[in-house]
């Protein structure tokens, strides 16, 4: 066995048979009080070998010699405390064999027993506490402590099993140079006890005083209940203060090193109110696995993870179509590291041109398509409404068609809040694709749309915007205080957006439960914080006004549209009432064909938006203004805001 070959474990062997030898002469000394110890030494003598065997042998099938005793605990006690009672009772059970048990001490027995126990476990302490001479709780052991000027002061958020790990190994190495000071918990509980010696200060509320007080530099958040509106609260106070925040990931995130090794920074992902998505992979890789997918828009940030989760349900071969060469040549070699049995296809094409789309169809055959181009960034749209109209509807209408005309299975559009009750063209153009879509279900292929809000870290995205301005000092611009937005990750947009597909039976638009919207203001404060800066002291906030096309809050309904659950509690679908005809939707899309040929009129395009989509309100005059006129013509919403008194223009 690989045990029998290492050096420690004859060394640790020779000194346990030592160990086991003394404390059974002891046990006579201690229960003869050092009296007779002459008459009994030939029982002694004759006995001791068999003893010594017969609780090496119990150690050894306790996996006493198994362990890392530089790390031993309480398991490695508890199987100390089996060996020993074993070895005990196999003695006895010789004892009785041979001798009949005649004239043999029970207090022997016993005294050798409790000897033998803290005597063997002794010794594996002294190891534990060898390997650990240069730690700090080596040191505090000996009442010594060593000046420690460059070790941070730490607080840990949380009392539980992680809490207690992570400050296990904090204390038991030097490397991470910090230095626990106490525990802080949501509830207040266990204010006043201790674990391991540190004290648990408070709750939340107490954090100011504590960070003032002790003077901590950093926060280590180690409780994995914490709901996000938790997170945030703790970032809220402690921000403020300038302290550094980590998180201690999920067991998931940290399967592979240590707890500290794993600690992050906090991440603005951390503060969204929302739960977990679950997806059901069996079912949805059930129906892509084997099949020819087809992705629109393969290069963008919601096309390029489509892609990935896609690819790993196993397609027969996945067609990646984008206009973009780059972005596409990146998402192709992407893919092709995976090291897939999926056929990878990049195809540049452009779903504004039918000969395009027919040359892919007719190459490549996909029974499923997910159509994720479109131009979705709002004041860009608002600028350039023939292109927003030419792609976002006609470029919809020409890849539906042709879908249905090469029969695909199933096609799944994206679309986006904006599209309820639109103020811009970008919105209002993916309504219009909306009703399209559904428009054209039916004969033997099923169209599907997904709407959702914004998704994080996405091109364009004011995440990145904002991390941006936040590296340059400042300062950071929100367009009006009170803006608020929904958002949600990239990959669980899409893993939702897979899951609506594989529930779609055709013509239903699926909305995806977006959890709580959340104010600009709040994550352009708390990713200062999270930068270890504060907000209005060291980065400045400027309210720039809502650009062209801009809502305050975003909706997921269209007024008349009502939602039904459905068997996943995050994606419900609406029933559709917005009574415009096929007919009606149809002659705006031959309209725009037309105008797209024969008018560069703005006024014209956005006439015919305006009968497809009754509820559109777009002043195209209003488009050209720009923010500080906009500031100027209603300056009630442009109100400075006060931070510790500090007024942020």
């Amino acid at each position: 066995m690989n045990i029998l070959k290492g050096k420690n474990f004859w060394i640790i062997l020779f000194f346990d048979t030592i160990i086991l030898a003394l404390c059974y002469g002891g046990a006579f000394w201690l229960r003869f009080e050092g009296g007779e110890l002459n008459a009994h030494r030939s029982f002694l003598l004759h006995t001791l070998p068999p003893l010594v065997l017969l609780k090496l042998f119990s150690f050894f099938i306790s996996d006493m010699y198994r362990g890392m005793w530089r790390y031993a605990g309480i398991r490695d006690l508890l199987n100390v405390v089996k060996g020993s009672v074993l070895g005990t009772l196999l003695f006895v059970i010789y004892l009785t064999m041979v001798y009949h048990f005649s004239g043999v001490s029970r207090a022997i027995i016993i005294i050798d027993m409790i000897l033998t126990i803290s005597s063997i476990g002794g010794f594996r302490l002294i190891i534990r506490l060898y390997h650990q001479r240069d730690t700090k709780f080596f040191n505090e052991l000996l009442f010594w402590r060593r000046a420690e000027k460059d070790r941070k002061k730490v607080l840990i958020v949380g009392t539980g099993s992680l809490a207690e790990k992570l400050l296990r190994e904090l204390v038991d190495t030097n490397k991470l140079k910090y230095e626990p000071v106490g525990f802080v918990e949501k509830s207040k509980l266990y204010r006043g006890l201790k674990i391991h010696g540190i004290p648990i200060l408070g709750g939340f509320k107490d954090l100011p005083a504590l960070i003032d007080y002790h003077g901590i530099g950093v926060v280590l958040i180690a409780d994995p209940e914490l709901k996000p509106r938790d997170i945030s609260e703790v970032v809220e106070i402690c921000g403020d203060y300038g302290v550094q925040i980590k998180v201690i990931p999920s067991l998931s995130e940290r399967i592979n090193g240590s707890i500290s090794d794993k600690m992050r920074n906090i991440d603005v992902i951390d503060l969204l109110e929302r739960e977990p998505v679950v997806l059901n992979v069996d079912l949805i890789k059930s129906e892509i696995e084997g099949q020819d997918v087809l992705v629109t828009g393969a290069g963008g940030s919601i096309g390029s993870e489509l892609c990935r989760q896609i690819t790993r349900l196993n397609p027969n071969k996945i067609i990646l179509f984008d206009n973009a060469e780059t972005p596409l040549y990146e998402i192709d070699m992407e893919l092709g590291s995976y090291g897939s049995k999926t056929t990878i296809i990049p195809c540049i094409g452009d779903i504004r041109s039918r000969r395009s789309l027919e040359r892919v169809f007719n190459k490549h055959k996909p029974g499923l398509v997910y159509h994720a181009a479109a131009y979705k960034h709002v004041p860009m749209m608002e600028v350039s409404p023939l292109d927003a109209i030419n792609n976002n509807i006609i470029g919809t209408y020409k890849l539906a068609t042709v879908s249905h005309k090469h029969g695909v299975k199933k096609f799944v559009m994206i679309s986006t809040d904006k599209a309820v009750r639109p103020t811009s063209i970008m919105g209002a153009t993916k309504r219009a694709a909306e009703l399209i879509v559904q428009s054209m279900n039916g004969n033997g292929t099923k169209f599907i749309t997904v709407r959702f809000g914004n998704v994080l870290g996405s091109n364009g995205s004011v995440v990145p915007l904002f991390k941006r301005q936040i590296a340059a000092g400042g300062p950071v611009t929100v367009t009006h205080p009170q803006v608020t937005r929904y958002f949600m990750t990239i990959p669980e947009a899409v893993t939702l957006v897979l899951q609506a597909g594989l529930l779609g039976k055709g013509g239903e638009l699926f909305i995806l439960d977006m959890g709580e919207p959340v104010k600009i203001l709040d994550l352009a404060k708390n990713m200062i914080r999270l930068a270890g800066l504060i907000p209005g002291r060291d980065v400045k906030i400027d309210f720039i006004g809502l650009r062209p096309g801009e809502k305050l809050y975003e909706e997921l309904l269209v007024d008349g549209e009502d939602v039904i659950d459905t068997v996943h509690e995050k994606i419900k679908v609406c029933k559709n009432k917005n009574g415009i005809s096929e007919e009606t939707i149809f002659e705006c899309v031959e309209r725009f064909s037309l105008l797209l040929g024969n008018s560069s009129d703005n006024r014209a395009y956005i006439e015919v938006l305006k009968r497809m989509i009754p509820s559109f309100q777009h002043n195209l005059e209003e488009r050209g203004f720009r923010s500080n006129q906009i500031k100027a013509a209603d300056p009630e919403y442009y109100q400075a805001e006060e931070y510790d008194g500090k007024v942020i223009q």
